[in-house]
């Protein structure tokens, strides 16, 4: 008997259709989703601020100082100290302010990459359709591409930062002009690698709406 009235619940919750494609969701996948991707991002926030990462300020702080050099030829040198408790430091030689720049764990974008990974990692795949292995080898392909298209975005974003403060544009105003820039395409990227690769994440959400409704209606 319980199991046909867990049948008949599961039969009666909104079933939603794309590219001939069946979506449904059980209600602990939609909370892993919710309370999951959260945790999980605060969780690998504060771990990429532990000392035993400073190899990825470290490797940060090479690749924006070679490209610095590369297209601009500003003699730049990366400055690391024994103590990992000090971030690196990017020294740009004749700089006509200080010329020293620390990449901290917001130059590294950590909290993108944490809020980015912590979605994907919780986004459920259908109850109904197509192979789960089909659906992780489309979340490792959109976890891969999303943090490598990032992760050069914010290189870049920072070498074109320190470019332009070189050249005496104030370092608050390019700061904030360039993290926007970035920010929207950041977003804009993300969005069409999910659309494409992994759209269980926009439907899981709209699934979340339609249960609400469902619910009320049948109040």
């Amino acid at each position: 008997m319980k199991e046909n009235q867990n049948k008949q619940l599961y039969d009666s919750r909104p079933t939603l259709q794309l590219n001939e494609n069946t979506y449904k969701f059980s209600n602990l996948q939609l909370i892993y989703l919710i309370i999951g991707s959260p945790l999980l991002s605060i969780f690998i926030y504060y771990f990429l601020r532990l000392s035993l990462n400073y190899w990825i300020y470290e490797l940060t702080s090479i690749q924006i100082s070679f490209f610095l050099n590369l297209f601009f030829n500003l003699n730049s040198k990366v400055i690391i100290y024994a103590d990992h408790n000090i971030f690196p430091t990017i020294y740009i030689p004749n700089h006509p302010f200080e010329g020293s720049y620390a990449i901290t764990t917001n130059c590294i974008a950590a909290h993108i990459f944490s809020f980015m990974i912590g979605i994907i990692m919780f986004i459920p795949s259908s109850k109904e359709s197509y192979s789960k292995k089909s659906f992780m080898w489309r979340k490792i392909k959109t976890l891969t591409v999303s943090v490598v298209g990032i992760y050069l975005l914010n290189i870049f974003r920072i070498v074109f930062l320190l470019f332009f403060n070189f050249k005496g544009i104030p370092f608050e105003f390019i700061h904030e002009s360039l993290f926007f820039l970035s920010a929207v395409i950041g977003a804009l990227f993300v969005v069409i690698v999910l659309k494409n690769w992994l759209p269980e994440l926009f439907i899981s959400i709209y699934y979340i709406f339609c249960l609400i409704s469902q619910k009320r209606t049948n109040e």
